[in-house]
């Protein structure tokens, strides 16, 4: 089953569009729970068509951020999208949140990421 969350897309820290990967936050609903975060390959939907990505949810532990994100780095549209309502589809974690002990690090493993979640979408 999908985990569901839609909202109106909100500025961030601007940490993701700093590392080279741009993102689009919304607000962390209270029903998350701890045991839900992680990073997902996503689909998200933007008036009435869906697009592929990968969503952190939880917190920004690298950068010791106070409270959780949600935040997707959209992989085939680069948009402003801010107040602009979406939904996101998490459909499969495929790790968990981590504290990465650089920023180097950090962007390393989001490259991973999304060489990834390419092959997961097929693109």
């Amino acid at each position: 089953m999908f985990l569901t969350l839609s909202g109106k897309v909100k500025k961030g820290k601007r940490q993701g569009k700093k590392l080279g990967f741009p993102t689009i936050n919304i607000a962390v609903p209270n029903s998350i729970k701890k045991k839900q975060w992680g990073v997902y390959f996503s689909l998200i939907k933007i008036k009435e068509k869906f697009y592929p990505g990968i969503t952190h949810l939880g917190p920004t532990k690298t950068f010791s951020l106070k409270g959780a994100t949600c935040e997707t780095h959209l992989l085939t549209l680069r948009q402003d999208l801010y107040n602009k309502t979406v939904e996101k589809k998490l459909i499969f974690r495929f790790r968990e949140v981590e504290r990465f002990p650089s920023i180097a690090e950090l962007q390393k493993q989001i490259k991973k990421d999304i060489k990834d979640a390419k092959k997961f979408f097929g693109l």
